[in-house]
């Protein structure tokens, strides 16, 4: 399965959004949804919650000024079944119907979500999590999978709509974040090859040193071990080209065509920073002063040779 990017950066958690939230800002949320339309992603996430407001009313605004400027397919990101019930029932979605997220194996977590997804033959993210919390082994949180599988199926959700949601862990706070996704990604691939999975990067690297650095070379890991959908800012340009070469390397890039293209839009390059340009600088005057000794002493020497030869 390709690799698919969901742009996150609609989400009222971030302050910006949550104020464009509160004032219906509406060409302030169009403008971060094109710009994550022109960063190439294949989803946008929205996520309109912001404490005190009605989600009945703030989440419709929200899809619709969306809509308005794009037809980019739409995760729709909420803890309140009911607003996204009602978001379903209300807008003419035109048969382009969102995911929804999202449930977990909680007692009684799905039995309104799962119907919704079945009912619109539509996607529906499940997170891999029951009454006990977070299982911390691969087999523990497979067994959850299967549960969740089961529902889904149960209620006539078919495996390609189920996206599953591993839940990424710090890895400040257990060694073992990595091998027990890479584990859990194979263990699902082999048993439901139709599932499809998803995740959010930035608990992997929270309390890390050069957290975009982690989450890029996790990414690549993941993708490697069969992980299908990420949820990131593909606006920042590294994480942009990091997913390119992905893409690439995978056999989802015909003839590299996207990868080259980006390297012709120049998507590919890392922006210096002013201490990096100083730096280079820098070097280049040195390189340039030791070029100039450097002829300087081979003068010298032609000249005392041809004096010598005189």
């Amino acid at each position: 399965m390709a690799v698919v990017v969901i742009g996150e950066s609609l989400n009222a958690t971030i302050p910006a959004i949550c104020d464009a939230v509160k004032a219906h800002d509406t060409a302030y949320i169009q403008k971060v949804a094109l710009e994550q339309v022109e960063a190439d992603s294949d989803y946008l996430d929205l996520n309109a919650q912001v404490t005190g407001r009605d989600e009945l009313i703030d989440l419709p605004w929200m899809i619709e000024s969306v809509r308005a400027v794009t037809n980019i397919p739409m995760v729709l990101d909420s803890s309140n079944p009911p607003a996204l019930k009602h978001a379903m029932e209300t807008i003419d979605w035109k048969g382009q119907y969102p995911v929804l997220s999202s449930i977990n194996n909680k007692k009684g977590s799905a039995q309104t979500l799962l119907p919704l997804a079945a009912k619109y033959n539509t996607g529906i993210v499940a997170l891999l999590l029951d009454d006990n919390g977070i299982n911390h082994t691969a087999k523990g949180r497979f067994e959850i999978c299967k549960e969740l599988v089961a529902k889904s199926r149960d209620a006539g959700v078919a495996d390609h709509n189920l996206w599953i949601d591993p839940l990424i862990l710090p890895l400040g706070t257990d060694d073992n974040v990595g091998p027990i996704s890479f584990d859990l990604l194979q263990m699902m691939k082999a048993e439901f090859p139709q599932v499809r999975t998803f995740c959010g990067l930035s608990n992997v690297s929270f309390g890390m040193p050069h957290r975009a650095l982690m989450n890029r070379t996790y990414v690549a890991m993941l993708a490697a071990n069969g992980m299908e959908g990420f949820m990131i800012n593909p606006r920042v340009k590294e994480m942009r080209a990091m997913i390119y070469a992905i893409r690439a390397l995978m056999g989802e890039d015909e003839k590299c065509g996207k990868y080259i293209q980006a390297h012709r839009d120049g998507l590919l390059l890392t922006p210096m920073s002013d201490d990096q340009k100083a730096r280079l600088t820098e070097q280049k005057a040195q390189e340039e002063e030791k070029a100039r000794k450097k002829a300087e002493r081979e003068a010298r020497r032609a000249a005392k040779a041809e004096g010598g030869e005189g």
